[in-house]
């Protein structure tokens, strides 16, 4: 494990946790108040890593639906109505695959959800984004419960855990996917066991209510617990035909993940953040925007890596050719003999030769341009360095495709050489987060390209998100497809005289 942030969010509680190859370094609690914000951006100060945070609220919404098999931008329009259909009122939210039918159409079986109260979340996330931290996902308990059932048998299972940050978490599975999940807040005066036992009968009536469990299916419960709680829940919760227990001590399961934590009592919120940052799911509630700073620097980290592995594949085809030269040193003095005389030959006739001399002024020319060439040859990344900062400053701008070139057919800027080839750069993109406010979409777009104009690049649109010319035609996009916006830009430069 990397060093990494963790961040565990409860309705009334933030905790943090700094972890450095696998270890807990630091940890600290905030409240959800003004001051436990002030405190959180100056913890937030020393951060330099990347962070991952994990919610756990009752306000957190699930609906099971089937919708029609589809692929590429149809799926998306299609799942985007969903969600506007069930959570307008919340930019968290997410659509997850959990089977596709055998039968009939082959329909998918979805389930969406969404935190539902974006107040609880929202001061926390504008102090890291205001930070620039690099936030990787925006993920819930229930979300990452799956791989703790994994290796349970049966299709009709309750897991049931208490985090000391939130309190009782039921979440049922059927056939090992998620569907629907409770939070029960427990209060410092009830003990662990207590409101287990107390919770259980309500939530097995819960799902027989739902028609979530067959009738005269027996459901299956896993317990997370301490072997502290263990033996006195064994003894208040005996197997029955409506439920059978398995009780799984939550020290046992620290060991398995390679947890170094010591656990004191029944709370599993270190299960859950550990397991979080070694195996985080692709599906969380972030948008673009809220990871804009972690996909920039993964973006970085990928021309970092290209820049590395060139150098690597150069130094061993330098290393081969060296090794070849040796292997062939052993021939070199068979052929000395017949090298020298075939010397002594070519001095015999080049002594014929009539005598010619090369002007000092042409040698002067010849020296002077390959100085410039080596002076103005400037590496990839040199180049993508200022486009990159300058993105940086835009997040609504994501890059979909760029491609490097040098190029001498390219107009020549006033103070710029005309015998220099210029360094070309095509950058092909698209914009979100604008509501179909077409005005201000291209504004934003026209600032970025001022921006790269005035580092001395010359900016050419090749595609506009809205072709405004002439002869375009403008439409409503809102039903068309998720290309509407893309762009697609050339970018060039000479070196300055």
């Amino acid at each position: 494990m990397k060093n990494s942030l963790l961040l565990f969010l409860s309705a009334g509680h933030l905790h943090a946790q700094f972890m450095a190859s696998g270890k807990i370094a630091t940890q600290r609690d905030f409240p959800n108040s003004s001051n436990g914000y002030e405190e959180f951006a100056g913890f937030l100060k020393a951060v330099t890593c990347s962070a991952y945070l994990l919610v756990d609220l009752i306000e957190e919404d699930f609906r099971q639906e089937t919708v029609p098999h589809l692929n590429g931008s149809k799926r998306t329009a299609l799942l985007e109505r969903k969600l506007d259909q069930f959570y307008r009122g919340s930019p968290f939210r997410q659509a997850t695959l959990l089977q596709q039918q055998k039968t009939g159409r082959r329909d998918d079986d979805m389930l969406f959800s969404a935190l539902t109260n974006p107040s609880l979340i929202k001061p926390w996330l504008d102090i890291m984004l205001a930070q620039q931290i690099r936030l990787a996902g925006i993920y819930s308990v229930p979300q990452i419960s799956a791989p703790l059932v994994k290796d349970h048998p049966s299709d009709h299972l309750l897991l049931i855990s208490w985090e000391k940050f939130s309190g009782l978490r039921q979440t049922y599975f059927s056939g090992h996917r998620l569907q629907i999940s409770r939070l029960t807040p427990v209060y410092a005066e009830v003990l662990f066991h207590d409101a287990v036992v107390k919770e259980l009968t309500r939530t097995y009536q819960y799902l027989k209510s739902l028609s979530l469990l067959p009738p005269g299916q027996t459901l299956d419960v896993r317990i997370l617990c301490h072997r502290n709680d263990l033996n006195l829940l064994k003894a208040e919760l005996p197997n029955s035909a409506d439920m059978r227990y398995d009780f799984s001590d939550i020290e046992e399961i620290g060991k398995q993940l390679n947890i170094d934590y010591h656990f004191t009592d029944s709370d599993a919120s270190q299960i859950f953040l550990q397991h979080l940052a070694e195996r985080p799911p692709k599906t969380h509630y972030a948008n673009a925007s809220h990871t804009h700073y972690f996909s920039l620097w993964q973006l970085k980290r990928a021309i970092n890596l290209t820049s590395g592995a060139l150098f690597a594949g150069a130094l061993l085809w330098s290393t081969a050719n060296f090794w070849q030269s040796r292997g062939d040193a052993s021939e070199t003095e068979s052929l000395k003999a017949q090298t020298q005389r075939i010397l002594n030959e070519t001095q015999k006739i080049t002594l014929n030769f009539p005598s010619t001399y090369a002007p000092a002024a042409d040698m002067k020319s010849a020296v002077s341009v390959l100085r410039k060439l080596d002076q103005y040859s400037p590496t990839p990344l040199d180049v993508l360095k200022p486009v990159s900062a300058a993105l940086e400053h835009y997040p609504q701008i994501k890059l979909d495709d760029l491609a490097w070139q040098m190029s001498a057919t390219e107009p020549v800027a006033p103070n710029t050489p005309a015998d220099i080839p210029a360094q070309v750069i095509t950058i092909k993109g698209h914009l979100v987060d604008f509501a179909y406010d077409y005005r201000a979409m291209l504004n934003y777009l026209e600032r970025f390209q001022g921006d790269l104009t005035a580092q001395g690049f010359q900016v050419i649109s090749l595609t506009k998100p809205l072709d405004v010319s002439p002869s375009g035609s403008i439409a409503d996009k809102r039903e068309t497809s998720e290309h509407a916006l893309d762009f697609s830009l050339k970018i060039s430069r000479r070196p300055q005289v």
